[in-house]
């Protein structure tokens, strides 16, 4: 047995050699190493994304916009509510961090982000929300009244700073929806009251908690830029320009130039131009609401003719309605059927509805007295005359689609004249001062369709057409109150069956949002949608400009 000095220096001398191999080797391993530098283009910030839209900007605050797509689109961009619903229904937390709801489904508490300031730099609180909440609950708050009812409904109790919880009276599955209102600045607004809402400046210097803020405004155009204390991902893009067009052909002229790189709402009419150029994508995708015909049954007098439900089913087995989609919508459309969206849970994919009849139609017509008695082309009762006119807003599309319509009619011997509102269009349907109109209705997140269809919204809800039916109202309050979706699905089953015999609009087409941009803005992607402001939904994501980086790829044996 070798002394423990000359043992070590044995296994020293052991390793010192393994040592100097192994570096040899690794040495002759990275000479056989290819190091190879390669140019590659990756996005890059900046730039200014200018898009067209037809129309005006009247309200940049989200409790006014509404009723005002482009309003609607830019406040989307500029504020945000306690959560946000996507196409599917499905609500995400935004200002909120997380809710809870009671097991008995009236209490419901929210807890704010600790995160979210206003582009002025104040702080988000729960007075934000309690202040906004407060404006909509007024006697004179000038938007939705549907928001107006529901929250006068729910009591609003400030926990903290950060901490809110409402609660209702019963039980309403539908009531977290309502929370997607978006939030204003109570440090900016304090003091005044809904009704001044309407001429406060803010409308158009609004503050917000959004990605973006209001860098100028015309009255031709709207310059968004980043919102510096956004606390989220920020957009690539650091400047948006909405350019406002009082036509389609004034828009498409700008287009034509080179001097919009995106049309936020595609016009039925321009699709086949753009369809056409090899620098322009389009997306698209179908929107969660239906255009339907109200048809006034408060006016038994004037309009005998729609307390009759078979000749209300017989206007809608008039129209063809594959027809109207195809040569006035330019396809961007699909036929209704029913007051539910095809996607929704509550829809009955097997309740038959009136589809384009016209004989069966002429025969309903005929066998309920409305027949040409006197030679002129139009049916009458002997007595009076079927006709009525047709109220449509200032919405292009509308009235080619009403023209449309009156044209089909008149082919089965109904005189329709069409009348346009430009102004008031509105609070003609909330005072029912219209014969028949044409409306689109959305229906956002939850199916649940009281305020369109219940006998109590008639005066002062949206149900404008005044349809007073009994069962159909039960079925309604059953649904929207019912904590579990099966015992809902049953109540809006027997809705549907109701609504297919009284016929008490008449159900069109669910519109499809087109939106086009050209080849140069980059990685633009449309998901399901719930509005076309969610044509944003990915706007992160998106670029205009690149920039040459260098990257090294080493290439072994």
């Amino acid at each position: 047995m070798c002394p423990l000095f000359l043992c070590m220096g044995r296994f020293i001398r052991w390793q010192a050699i393994l040592a100097v191999a192994g570096m040899l080797l690794l040495a002759a391993y990275l000479q056989s190493i290819v190091v190879k530098k390669v140019t590659v283009e990756v996005p890059a910030e900046g730039g200014i994304y200018r898009e067209g839209n037809i129309g005006a900007v009247q309200y940049l605050n989200p409790l006014l916009a509404e009723y005002n797509p482009i309003d609607a689109d830019i406040a989307s961009l500029i504020f945000e509510g306690l959560t946000r619903v996507d196409a599917r229904g499905e609500l995400f937390p935004l200002l909120a961090e997380n809710w809870t709801v009671s097991a008995d489904g009236r209490t419901y508490v929210f807890v704010l982000r600790s995160d979210v300031f206003w582009a002025d730099g104040a702080p988000l609180t729960a007075d934000d929300v309690i202040f906004t909440l407060n404006l909509i609950r007024a006697g004179d708050f000038p938007g939705n009244p549907a928001w107006r009812d529901l929250w006068r409904s729910v009591k609003i109790e400030p926990v903290d700073d950060t901490t809110l919880r409402f609660v209702l009276d019963a039980p309403f599955p539908s009531f977290p929806y309502y929370t997607t209102i978006g939030i204003l600045p109570k440090h900016l607004l304090n003091g005044i009251s809904a009704g001044e809402l309407l001429t406060s400046k803010f409308n158009l210097s609004p503050v917000g908690t959004g990605p973006f803020l209001v860098k100028k405004l015309t009255a031709q155009s709207v310059t968004l830029t980043r919102n510096p204390r956004f606390r989220g991902p920020k957009s690539r893009i650091t400047d948006i320009k909405f350019q406002m067009y009082p036509s389609a052909d004034a828009l498409l002229g700008d287009w034509r130039a080179g001097l919009l790189d995106g049309i936020g709402s595609v016009p039925p009419q321009l699709l086949p131009e753009l369809e056409n150029q090899a620098d322009v994508n389009l997306f698209s995708a179908p929107l969660p609401q239906y255009s339907v015909v109200y048809l006034n049954l408060q006016q038994p007098e004037q309009l005998p003719f729609f307390q009759m439900a078979e000749i209300r089913r017989a206007l809608l087995m008039l129209i063809d309605r594959q027809q109207l989609i195809d040569d006035v919508l330019s396809g961007q459309a699909v036929v209704a059927q029913g007051p539910f969206l095809p996607w929704q849970w509550a829809f009955n994919p097997n309740q038959p509805f009136p589809d384009f009849n016209p004989s069966a139609a002429a025969d309903l017509l005929a066998q309920a007295g409305w027949i040409d008695t006197d030679g002129d082309g139009i049916r009458d009762n002997g007595t009076q005359p079927l006709e009525f006119s047709l109220l449509v807003g200032d919405d292009p599309t509308h009235q080619a689609v009403a023209d449309n319509l009156t044209r089909q009619w008149q082919q089965a011997g109904i005189s329709v004249r069409v009348e346009r509102a430009a102004d008031g269009f509105s609070d003609r349907l909330h005072r029912h001062n219209f014969e028949a109109a044409l409306v689109n209705i959305e229906l956002f997140g939850d199916p649940d369709p009281y305020r369109f269809w219940h006998q109590s919204q008639i005066d002062g809800g949206q149900n404008f057409g005044g349809w007073d039916d009994t069962d159909a109202s039960i079925a309604l309050e059953h649904g929207r109150t019912t904590l579990t979706r099966n015992e809902r699905i049953k109540d809006y089953y027997t809705f549907q069956q109701i609504f297919a015999q009284q016929t008490p609009a008449l159900v069109l087409y669910y519109p499809v949002y087109t939106f086009a941009v050209r080849a140069n803005v980059k990685n633009v992607q449309l998901p399901m949608i719930a509005s076309s402001a969610d044509r944003f939904a990915t706007l992160n994501q998106w670029y205009l400009l690149t920039q040459q980086v260098i990257e090294t790829h080493a290439n072994t044996p």
